[in-house]
């Protein structure tokens, strides 16, 4: 900044004068515009606030980057330069292309506009939950469309019954393929269908309050699973817990709350769970998977084991990571604006990683949701490409 002091407000012609006719005066403005030293216009004007000790010409602001952008950035103006940490998971990288690509960008049967969730059901077939087209749409194991229902509906303007949605982000498969179950993230909502698309339960009201007890007030949910008993594992990410009910919409139990501690979350998004019955969230912005084991009866859930994922930076609405896990345990991740996905143990000993930005078969536009088929294909949505993309683990 040329005048930092901004003395230039309340300007009168005296001043003016001054400036023009006093040499010393005269002298410091030189030095200000050449040297940009302040020295000779603070003796001048007797001003001793522009000293470099108590010197404070703008108001204290604080600015927050995101570790990786920062990591990155030319170091202006910075008192300790940051050395740029190596990837963890680099040694791990691997060239995977996808074996099978489907979607376009459209409204048509078979295309898609920003799509989400994926689940799997029994007979491999695959729901995909097809965001900004506000509907849910039914492929075959290959890629065929099947079928698809939803349209676009505000709860906030009165207008959405059953089977409407405002930006479904998460599709779920009871164990027997019969139902499906939908996260109407907007509506604040869960909906239940049959395996066809015939609306039969929805249950959640609006409220965005992470103290809240209140098991049906649901703010901005993001993932769902159900578990082999039939239960509907529901991330109420607004709200930072886990809320947990029956096949038909009654509430059973409520797992975390908001905060840093092992059992709490900060934005939970993801949920998975492995052959033992374990639950694995994506507690986004505390930057860990978090592993819950049931009690002998499954009537409560208990924290076993955190582990640090070195990803998940931004805060964005895009940034929301997803999981699955394959019949092995392994727990697949995925790390949305890095565009690539994250292979662990059920330990969180880190396997490998594959994905980078662009639009080819290697690569990832977002790198969004994820699940794993009875064949052990891994399977991605990709809502910047608008694909689903299909990966033979080598």
């Amino acid at each position: 900044m040329v005048w930092p002091n901004q003395d230039y407000f309340n300007l009168t012609w005296a001043r003016i004068k001054d400036a023009l006719t006093n040499p010393s005066t005269r002298a410091a403005l030189w030095q200000i515009w050449i040297n940009r030293d302040y020295s000779k216009y603070a003796e001048a004007t007797g001003n001793t606030g522009l000293t470099v000790p108590d010197w404070n010409p703008s108001d204290k602001m604080q600015l927050f980057i995101r570790k990786d952008v920062a990591a990155e950035i030319w170091d202006y103006g910075v008192l300790q330069a940051t050395t740029l940490q190596a990837d963890p998971y680099e040694q791990g990288r691997l060239s995977l292309p996808a074996d099978l690509i489907f979607g376009v960008n459209g409204t048509s049967d078979g295309q898609f506009n920003t799509p989400h969730g994926i689940a799997i059901a029994p007979d491999g077939t695959l729901y995909v939950a097809d965001t900004n087209n506000n509907r849910i749409q039914h492929f075959s194991a290959d890629g065929q469309f099947l079928n698809a229902w939803g349209s676009f509906g505000d709860s906030t303007a009165g207008d959405a019954p059953s089977g409407t949605f405002n930006q479904p982000w998460a599709v779920a498969v009871s164990p027997d393929g019969e139902f499906v179950y939908v996260v109407d993230t907007w509506n604040h909502r869960i909906q239940k269908f049959t395996a066809s698309g015939t609306p039969l339960i929805m249950w959640g009201t609006p409220l965005y309050d992470p103290t809240n007890n209140d098991p049906f007030g649901i703010w901005g949910p993001r993932g769902i699973a159900v578990d082999a008993r039939g239960r509907v594992f529901v991330a109420d990410t607004g709200n930072k817990r886990i809320l947990v009910y029956d096949a038909d919409g009654n509430f059973i139990m409520q797992i975390g709350s908001e905060g840093l501690s092992i059992g709490q979350f900060e934005e939970p998004v993801g949920l998975a769970f492995d052959p033992r019955g374990y639950l694995y969230v994506a507690d986004t912005w505390n930057q860990r998977v978090q592993v819950f084991a049931p009690s002998e009866d499954g009537s409560t859930y208990s924290p076993f084991l955190q582990w640090d994922v070195a990803g998940w930076y931004g805060e964005s609405l895009d940034n929301k990571p997803y999981l699955a896990a394959d019949n092995q345990g392994h727990i697949f991740v995925t790390d949305p604006e890095a565009y690539r996905i994250l292979e662990f143990k059920n330990n969180g000993e880190f396997i490998r990683t594959w994905g980078e930005y662009g639009i080819g078969a290697e690569n990832f536009g977002l790198a969004s949701a994820i699940a794993v088929d009875v064949e052990g294909h891994v399977w991605v949505s990709d809502p910047a490409n608008n694909r689903l993309m299909r990966f033979t683990m080598p």
